[in-house]
């Protein structure tokens, strides 16, 4: 069983995009997948719902017992656990699951969203005394190629602050993530190729970083 949580207290992030495509993908692998949804918003949920293929299994926990729980669900290859919301119990111990895998940390490539992003960083921070946790910040709905300088200079200074890895493949701002989440799809069911590809490209990088 590998664990990959998708977590940041900041909203609009498109933490629930990212961890239902990998979900997706995961499962066009032929990989068990379990999508466990811990926000009161329950994107996760809503979107199993829609989805006509059986190939995903998805749970709602709104305990702060995931952690605990986690354990119990090894006869899935892969279980996704997508967290948000407030600072509370349940998103702590959410961030503590990942020490069963990894964590993401999807971010938006701008200054204000990377402060943002600080206060899931403190908590991961504060998690480490408690457990061993390998976290990854992805930077996510990027519009231009080049990442302007201020906001390169706050992620670089993020990352060796809290001692947190930065994913290689960025995820850009394309309509589609927007198209195949409201159809029940992952990108690779739907026919946008640069979107397939980079889905693909995480998807690859998270299996290789989390072995």
């Amino acid at each position: 069983m590998k664990v990959i949580v998708v977590a940041n207290q900041k909203g609009g992030v498109g933490k629930s995009t990212i961890a239902c495509n990998l979900a997706v993908n995961f499962a066009v692998q032929k990989k068990n997948v379990l999508l466990i949804d811990t926000d009161i918003q329950e994107s996760s949920i809503s979107f199993r719902s829609m989805r006509q293929s059986d190939d995903i299994k998805s749970i709602s926990i709104k305990t702060p017992t995931i952690h605990k729980d986690i354990g119990s669900f090894k006869n899935f290859d892969i279980v996704i656990v997508d967290a948000g919301g407030r600072d509370d119990t349940v998103f702590r111990s959410a961030i503590l699951s990942a020490t069963y895998g990894i964590l993401i940390v999807p971010t938006l490539p701008s200054v204000y969203d990377l402060w943002a992003t600080e206060d899931t960083l403190k908590i991961i921070q504060d998690a480490r005394v408690y457990q061993d946790i390998k976290a990854y910040i992805l930077i996510n709905q990027v519009i231009k190629a080049n990442i302007v300088k201020d906001t390169e200079e706050s992620l670089i200074e993020l990352v060796e602050k809290y001692n947190i890895g930065l994913l290689k493949t960025s995820i850009y701002s394309r309509v589609v993530y927007r198209n195949c989440i409201k159809e029940g799809k992952g990108v690779i069911e739907m026919l946008d190729k640069k979107a397939k590809e980079e889905m693909e490209q995480l998807t690859n990088e998270i299996t290789n970083i989390s072995n």
